[in-house]
């Protein structure tokens, strides 16, 4: 007698519109079908739910679109409850291919990833994301290390990303006026993280090359280009779809993860900032003064909060905590408390 398990899944939707919608949908089958082995021949039908806030396109052509074009499809709107997670689409795949049920591996991805823990097989922490913006020297990658290796959560320094492409294209005699060739290479170039959550370019652990003066000062120009932005933060998204991630940067909280449960804006004062910068830069061997650090942690400001795409500021439901006169440890401790505290509306 063949037994049909069921492959459950959800995924929530950035905006209501036919292309957020299908890219979720088709995000989640696809990954259902690879995490569970699933060939279209196996599946007898998939049924589709979403909020009652979707409805720019029906989830179920996501299905189509991959390629699963004699498979039955049902979709349903869900009531609407207070508290539920907005623009969620959920699927249940029923498959025949003689697994046990018991090895079946459940998807939830986005701000989704606390609904079912049970399902997914971990705890809620463990699929955690966790969004820590601020200004440079604010002291985003030291506090969003500590918070990733406390709670055992992969970390990635988004802004790494930028530099990387900014240290490639100086490298390479790149004009850094030319936004279509940047994005090109940005697109071209394959991110990762290894165990250690060090970040990897094209397989090769990035180090010190994308942090000397000179990217210092080409970066913000870099990641102020549209297009060259909207291919890094596609790639961000992507290394953050199984959840569990600690992630720092500018926009993290206001464009990447805009579902994160737990988002947090580091401030502290420019001139302490630039202090701590420049035993960062000293320690690479740089010869800088203090000065001159100042005012290019202040042009860097202005900068990243005027630009036109993904200005610098604190999403609306973010807590911002002022490390001026605190210690790292205290930093940390502050946010895991935070953290902590939300853990019941997870």
């Amino acid at each position: 007698m063949n037994i049909i398990i069921a492959i459950r899944g959800a995924t929530t939707c950035e905006q209501n519109t036919r292309a957020h919608i299908l890219e979720a949908t088709t995000e989640m089958l696809a990954l259902i079908m690879k995490e569970n082995a699933v060939r279209e021949s196996e599946i007898v039908n998939i049924i589709f739910t979403a909020t009652p806030d979707i409805n720019a396109a029906f989830p179920a052509e996501a299905a189509r679109a991959i390629g699963l074009s004699a498979v039955p499809l049902l979709g349903a709107q869900e009531i609407e409850v207070v508290g539920a997670p907005r623009l969620c689409v959920r699927v249940v795949v029923f498959v025949d291919n003689g697994r046990h049920r018991d090895s079946v591996k459940h998807i939830y991805l986005r701000g989704a990833v606390g609904l079912r823990p049970d399902l997914v097989g971990v705890q809620t922490f463990g699929m955690l994301n966790v969004a820590i913006d601020g200004p440079a020297g604010a002291g985003k990658s030291t506090v969003a290390k500590g918070i990733a290796l406390r709670m055992g959560l992969r970390y990635l320094d988004t802004g790494a990303m930028y530099r990387a492409v900014t240290w490639l294209a100086l490298s390479q005699g790149v004009d850094l006026q030319d936004a279509a060739i940047l994005s090109r290479l940005a697109r071209e170039m394959i991110f990762d993280l290894n165990a250690d959550s060090q970040l990897t370019l094209d397989g090769r652990v990035l180090g010190n090359e994308i942090r000397t003066p000179l990217v210092n000062v080409s970066v913000s120009l870099v990641s102020s280009y549209e297009e060259l932005r909207e291919v890094i933060v596609e790639k961000q998204r992507k290394l953050a779809l199984r959840g569990g991630i600690v992630m720092d940067g500018r926009d993290i909280g206001t464009t990447v993860l805009k579902d994160a449960p737990v988002k947090i804006f580091l401030v502290a004062d420019p001139r302490e900032r630039a202090r701590r910068r420049l035993v960062e830069l000293r320690a690479l061997g740089h010869d800088v003064d203090l000065e001159a650090v100042v005012l290019q942690i202040e042009q860097r400001d202005y900068f990243d909060s005027h630009r036109a795409v993904s200005p610098l500021r604190p999403a609306s439901d973010a807590v911002i905590v002022d490390t001026t006169n605190l210690e790292v440890e205290m930093v940390i401790s502050h946010i895991l408390d935070i953290i902590a505290r939300k853990k019941d509306a997870i």
